[in-house]
């Protein structure tokens, strides 16, 4: 007989069981892999800049600005993924977590460019803005120093 509706395997010591596991959204546990989210990404997974936006894994599409720090707030620093911008149909977002928190960063469309904030080179596609900046440091004031290192990938359910 068992409590609680679940059946355990033996596990060795109760804290690593406890460190695989995070706090749902109801208040219950849901296991996860490593101690980090498996949506969170890979360090140098590479950016194909030959795929379409639309198909990339760290294209969110229509969330917000906060359901983006949401999904960042369980992943490292450098971690990112790109949204459709909130306040601009053309445009999108390139969310990322710093160490001091969380920045949202223009993708501006200006004459079938891309550009990120206000002092990137123009690029052809999102996705090459990312490859690019996935070995580049960031031209954003406050971001100097990070590199896009770890996408965040879409959570399919």
């Amino acid at each position: 007989q068992f409590n609680g509706g679940e059946m355990r395997q033996s596990s060795p010591s109760p804290s690593s069981d406890r460190r695989r596991q995070l706090r749902a959204p109801g208040g219950g546990f849901k296991p996860i892999k490593h101690g980090s989210p498996e949506f969170c990404g890979i360090l140098g997974e590479r950016v194909d800049p030959t795929i379409p936006l639309e198909k990339q894994i760290w294209y969110h599409g229509a969330i917000s600005r906060t359901d983006a720090e949401n999904l960042l707030r369980l992943c490292k620093e450098c971690s990112y993924l790109v949204r459709n911008s909130q306040t601009s149909k053309h445009d999108y977002s390139l969310s990322l977590k710093s160490n001091q928190g969380f920045m949202h960063m223009k993708l501006t469309k200006t004459k079938e460019k891309y550009i990120l904030g206000q002092n990137s080179p123009p690029f052809d596609s999102v996705p090459e803005v990312i490859h690019h900046y996935t070995a580049k440091k960031l031209p954003i004031k406050g971001a100097e120093h990070l590199s896009l290192l770890y996408p965040v990938a879409v959570r399919t359910l």
